[in-house]
């Protein structure tokens, strides 16, 4: 069953249940009140029998008393369509005293079963196959129950009522449920004609594997305005990713190209000439490389899927980054590079360790990578209101502005053209990708800014452990190695 039935079917059964309630309601009302006006006038016309009858007691002197009715005429007070008897109820066996000339042939009471009764009681009777209304009401006399008054009317106006009101409900509900069809599939098909289209797209991009395929919207922005942005956005998604795949793909395969290519060569130059040093170098440093490229991506893979996660922990940050610092100074030792400290201040973070270290050696070789021979690169820490703050600033190529927004997306490489001068400036493109998705594992930032030619800086705000900048009493051993690597810079011992 579509759904478009199932919203018409919810529709016309929701109208027809209301509809339901309207008429018993309306039924109920309407029979009352009817039951209600010939109530009105059985009552009225007891009151006035009642209240117009009177009973003498008749009798001799040491003699037994008798009493008499003085019943006035019954045709004179009674209703129209309302019938009346009286009868006597305290001698024994109930006798008919009086009778309205109507039903002068009935020598039976009108409801013999509530004769004797001291409380007005109305009944619903057969008589001669039809339905009355009778109210046998007490007549009293000294405080005696002498008689009852019983009064009878037709209930045919009431009964003639009931079947139209219910011919008259049953054809409006009819009439009714079967426009709430008619209506209910012009509003569905109105209402879903943009899902409609949304299916049509979506069956026609698993046809065509077209990702560019967007709707088209044209009225308010409500449910199904949001609807058809949703899937819009969804499908420009879909569409970045699908891209950013294919790019992926391409220049994994490009990456690991240049390496395998590499040590098939020197396979080939082993296998013509035999073994040789520089061969053996070449494979051994071609596989270092393909086996750091497939841990990086192994790295990023897991963080994508959320199966990599970091326990954070309170940490010296100022001596992380002397670590990274005293590695960063081993990689420069065959070039003409310094490698210095700038600002540095004692900090704590909360963090992890390993990968803060590995975000500064990314960072740091990156810039050793990019520099060229006579070039400066400066660490620095500080911190900045309730922020911890690393700079790596270097005195390279620089990067062009069209290409700072990609510098964090995996493989990206500058122009290659750029980079032909510098010495060692192969990447494979994925050290400042693992760089972005550590400062974002601690709720971090890392902003770029760089000049052609002139070089780079790259910017890390980590939220630093007890808000302000500490006292100087504070962290005394982070100090004091600060004072011994200051003191060594001076001596000339890590300075070149």
């Amino acid at each position: 069953m579509t759904f478009r039935t199932k919203l018409i079917l919810w529709y016309s059964g929701l109208l027809m249940i209301v509809i339901m309630i309207f008429g018993v309601v309306v039924y109920s009302l309407m029979d009352r009140t009817l039951v209600a006006a010939v109530d009105s006038s059985l009552a009225e016309t007891v009151n006035l029998v009642t209240n117009s009858s009177r009973v003498r007691m008749v009798g001799e002197f040491g003699g037994p008393t008798e009493r008499t009715f003085v019943l006035p005429r019954l045709d004179l007070f009674r209703a129209s369509s309302v019938e009346v008897q009286v009868w006597s109820v305290d001698q024994g066996a109930p006798q008919l005293e009086a009778e309205s000339i109507n039903i002068r042939d009935l020598e039976n009471p009108l409801d013999s079963s509530v004769l004797g009764t001291t409380e007005p009681i109305y009944t619903n009777v057969i008589l001669n196959g039809r339905a009355m209304r009778v109210l046998t009401s007490p007549m009293f006399a000294r405080g005696e129950l002498l008689a009852n008054v019983q009064a009878v009317a037709l209930l045919d106006t009431v009964n003639n009522a009931r079947e139209k009101l219910l011919l008259v409900m049953a054809g409006v509900g009819a009439f009714a449920v079967g426009a709430s069809i008619l209506v209910g599939m012009w509003l569905s098909r109105r209402a879903l004609k943009p899902v409609a289209s949304i299916t049509r797209a979506a069956a026609s991009i698993s046809k065509t594997d077209d990702l560019s395929t967007r709707l088209t919207w044209s009225g308010p922005m409500d449910e199904l305005g949001h609807l058809v942005s949703v899937f819009n956005g969804m499908m420009a998604r879909l569409q970045d990713l699908f891209s950013v795949q294919q790019r992926f793909v391409a220049d994994v395969s490009h990456e690991l190209r240049t390496p395998l290519t590499a040590i098939r060569g020197n396979l080939d130059i082993i296998k013509r000439y035999g073994l040789d040093e520089m061969s053996l170098e070449a494979i051994e440093s071609e596989t270092d490389r393909m086996a750091r490229m497939v841990n990086d991506l192994l790295l990023l893979a897991r963080a994508d899927y959320g199966g990599l996660t970091l326990d954070l922990e309170p940490l010296d940050l100022d001596t992380i980054a002397l670590e990274a610092h005293q590695q960063a100074r081993v990689l420069v030792k065959d070039r003409d590079l310094t490698v210095a400290l700038g600002q540095f201040e004692p900090l704590r973070v909360r963090g992890n360790a390993d990968r803060i270290k590995q975000l500064l050696l990314n960072l740091l070789s990156n810039a050793i990578k990019f520099t060229p021979d006579g070039g400066r690169i400066t660490l620095s820490l500080y911190q900045n209101g309730k922020e911890a703050v690393m700079q790596v600033t270097d005195t390279g190529i620089g990067i062009e502005a069209d290409d700072l927004k990609h510098i964090f997306e995996r493989f990206w490489q500058a122009d290659a053209s750029r980079v032909r001068s510098v010495q060692n400036a192969e990447s494979s493109g994925l050290g400042l990708s693992i760089v972005k998705w550590i400062v974002d594992a601690h709720d971090g930032t890392i902003d770029v800014e760089s000049q052609p030619g002139e070089g780079t800086t790259f910017t890390i705000r980590l939220p630093a452990l007890g808000g302000a900048s500490p006292p100087n009493n504070t962290y005394p051993a982070a100090r004091s190695r600060l004072r011994r690597l200051r003191t060594s810079i001076r001596r000339g011992l890590l300075e070149r």
